[in-house]
C-alpha cells in the first residue's frame, strides 16, 4: 500500500521550506524590534486548557479538536491555537511576579479537524504574539501596528484592517440577550451552525459565512449601541492611535472572534484584491482578553494579542510573485578535478564549515558538469575550484555567481576573501 501524507497536511521542501523559514525570521525580527521575546510551549496540553479558555460553545471545542486519552487515562489535546498555552505557561511559571508588560511571541504547528480547502488545513502554522499586563488603547493600537508592519515587511500590501469592540461584562450580556431576542423568531431560516450557536455562542452567529447576506443577519442589533461611554471612548482612542500610526482601517460592526475569551478590542486583517480568488482571505486576527489568566487560577492580568496563518501568508506571497532568493549569500560549493584534488576539496569544505560557512561538495563526481549542477541546486553564491594547476601553484579559483566574476588568488588569501579571522588556509601536501 502506498503511504502518503495525512489529508489536510503539507510537506515543505526546497523553495517552500525556504519561504516558510523566511516568514518565521521576518515575523520574529519585527516582533523583537517591538520588544517581544520568544516563548515555546508543548504542542499538546490537557484538554481542560482549551475547554476553559476557548469555550465549550466554540466550533473548535465542539467539532475541531484532536483529543485522545493517554495511557495515564488523561484527556490530551493537540493545541488548536496558541493563546491558551502561552497564557497557561505565563500563569504556571508565575511570570506575572515581575511587574510591567510581558511581551511574548510564538511560532509553531496547530491542529484542527477541519474540512481541508484552500487556506484551511488540519495541521497549520501560526505566528502569534501576546502582551500581558497592559490595558491601554495605545497598547491595543501598537499590537495591531505590529501585525500590520510584519505584513508590510513581507511585501504584502493588499490588505484591509477591520476592527470592532465587542465589549465585556454586563454590556456584553445585554447585547447577547438582544441578539437572542432578534434571532429567535427567525431560527428556522438560518443555517444549522447558527441554530447551534444560538444556544451556546450567540455572538458567533454574526460570523456566519452562510447567512451573512440574510436580511435577518443584516438587521441584527450592533454592539456599539450597548457599550457604556467608557468602552466607546476606549475604542475611539484605539482608532485615533491607529490613525496616528498611519494605518488605514475599517470599523466593522459585525466583526466578532470565534473564541470565548476575547473582550473589547478585536481585529482581523484580510487580503484585499477583488480580482483574486483569495480576496477576503483572513491572514491574521486577534484582540484583547482581560480575564483569561483567571481561567488558569492566576491573578487578573489584562492581555492583547494576535495570530497569523503562515500557510495563508505563503499562498498570498505566491499569488503576488513574492519570492525568497534561492542564493545563499554566504554559501560555498567546492569543485575539484581529479581524485587527489577531491581530498583537498574535502579538507577545504571541512575548514569552511568549522569557520561558520555553509559549504557543500560532490563526494563522487570528478567531472565539472554535475558539480556545477550541485552548486546551482544548492543556490551557492560562491564556487571554489581546485584543480591540479591551482594545487601545484598554491592558488585557488573563486567564482562569484551573484557578481558574475571569477578570481584566481593565492590560497593563503582565501580566509581574507571570506572574512575569516585567524589562521591562514594552506593545502596539505
Amino acid at each position: 500500500m502506498k503511504v502518503t501524507k495525512i489529508k489536510g497536511t503539507l510537506d515543505f521542501y526546497q523553495s517552500d521550506a525556504k519561504k516558510y523559514r523566511y516568514l518565521q525570521k521576518i515575523a520574529s525580527g519585527v516582533a523583537e524590534s517591538f520588544g517581544f521575546r520568544e516563548m515555546i510551549t508543548p504542542i499538546f496540553e490537557a484538554t481542560e486548557v482549551f475547554v476553559r479558555s476557548v469555550g465549550e460553545g466554540s466550533d473548535i471545542v465542539n467539532k475541531e479538536m484532536y483529543t485522545f486519552i493517554d495511557r495515564g487515562d488523561r484527556s490530551i489535546t493537540l493545541r488548536p491555537e496558541g493563546t491558551a498555552p502561552v497564557t497557561r505557561a505565563f500563569v504556571e511559571n508565575k511570570l506575572y511576579a515581575v511587574p510591567g508588560i510581558h511581551k511574548y511571541y510564538y511560532f509553531g504547528p496547530m491542529f484542527r479537524y477541519e474540512r481541508p480547502q484552500a487556506g484551511r488545513l488540519r495541521q497549520f502554522t501560526q505566528f502569534g504574539v501576546e502582551a500581558f499586563g497592559g490595558e491601554h488603547p495605545y497598547l491595543d493600537a501598537d499590537i495591531i501596528n505590529l501585525n500590520y508592519q510584519i505584513l508590510q515587511a513581507l511585501g504584502i500590501k493588499n490588505i484591509k484592517v477591520l476592527i470592532n469592540s465587542i465589549g465585556s461584562g454586563l454590556a456584553r450580556e445585554k447585547y447577547v440577550e438582544a441578539l437572542k431576542k432578534h434571532f429567535e423568531p427567525h431560527l428556522s431560516a438560518l443555517c444549522d451552525d447558527c441554530k447551534q450557536r444560538f444556544q451556546k455562542n450567540t455572538l458567533r452567529m454574526l460570523d456566519c459565512k452562510v447567512d451573512s447576506q440574510n436580511p435577518v443577519m443584516q438587521s441584527a442589533p450592533i454592539i456599539s449601541d450597548y457599550l457604556p461611554d467608557e468602552d466607546l471612548q476606549y475604542f475611539q482612542d484605539v482608532m485615533s492611535a491607529l490613525t496616528l500610526y498611519g494605518i488605514p482601517f475599517e470599523k466593522s460592526d459585525r466583526l466578532v472572534r470565534g473564541l470565548d475569551y476575547y473582550t473589547n478590542t478585536v481585529f482581523e486583517i484580510v487580503y484585499d484584491d477583488e480580482k483574486s480568488p483569495l480576496n477576503n482571505l483572513a491572514l491574521s486576527a486577534g484582540g484583547r482578553y482581560n480575564s483569561l489568566t483567571r481561567e488558569f487560577d492566576g491573578p487578573d492580568y489584562p492581555a492583547m494579542g494576535f495570530a497569523m496563518g503562515v500557510e495563508r501568508l505563503m499562498m498570498v506571497m505566491d499569488e503576488l510573485g513574492i519570492t525568497v532568493s534561492e542564493t545563499n549569500d554566504d554559501s560555498v560549493t567546492v569543485i575539484t578535478l581529479g581524485e587527489e584534488m577531491k581530498k583537498q576539496g574535502l579538507l577545504l569544505t571541512q575548514f569552511l564549515r568549522l569557520k561558520g560557512k555553509t559549504a557543500e561538495i560532490d563526494y563522487q563526481s570528478h567531472n565539472l558538469k554535475p558539480q556545477f549542477k550541485l552548486a546551482d541546486r544548492m543556490g551557492s553564491r560562491y564556487i571554489v575550484i581546485i584543480g591540479l594547476d591551482e594545487f601545484v601553484n598554491n592558488q585557488i579559483r573563486i567564482k562569484d555567481t551573484k557578481e558574475k566574476t571569477e578570481k584566481l588568488i593565492p590560497v593563503q588569501e582565501l580566509t581574507t576573501f571570506f572574512g575569516i579571522e585567524g589562521e591562514k588556509y594552506a593545502y596539505q601536501k
